[in-house]
């Protein structure tokens, strides 16, 4: 889980939401 990209997400203003459902797809 190197590639995780949350950091990526957070330097954009993404919604909590795509956050979530992008950590619910990667632990899918």
């Amino acid at each position: 889980m190197t590639e995780f990209p949350a950091a990526h997400f957070r330097r954009h203003r993404f919604p909590a939401e795509i956050i979530t459902h992008a950590v619910w797809l990667y632990f899918r």
